[in-house]
């Protein structure tokens, strides 16, 4: 899961994890998804935090390298980044909306 936040993204990861899958996490920062890996964890199901940033290719493939390696090979994979802007599409400038743009429409594997 790419993107595994508190909403949407540790929404998905927790069902993976209830329907038997090891739910491997990620996003910026690995501690942020402690309080997710507990909450799974604690419902009896597999979960791991990984730290890493989307947009970096090199990141990504050593993540998925790494989870093939030392967890399990790869099912299903969810990229679900967003870009925490949390204002109306009216006061957003160029620079954001090609930030977003590059995080959500051009995933790197």
């Amino acid at each position: 899961m790419i993107g595994a936040g508190d909403a949407t993204g540790g929404a998905i990861a927790r069902r993976f994890a209830r329907e038997g899958y090891i739910a491997c996490g990620t996003r910026r920062s690995a501690e942020n998804l402690q309080p997710l890996v507990a909450q799974i964890r604690a419902e009896a199901g597999q979960a791991h935090a990984f730290g890493s940033d989307a947009r970096k290719e090199e990141e990504m493939v050593a993540l998925v390298g790494c989870i093939e390696r030392e967890i399990a090979p790869i099912e299903v994979a969810v990229f679900n980044i967003v870009a925490n802007v949390r204002f109306s599409i009216t006061e957003t400038t160029a620079r954001v909306y090609f930030k977003v743009w590059e995080m959500v429409a051009s995933p790197v594997f």
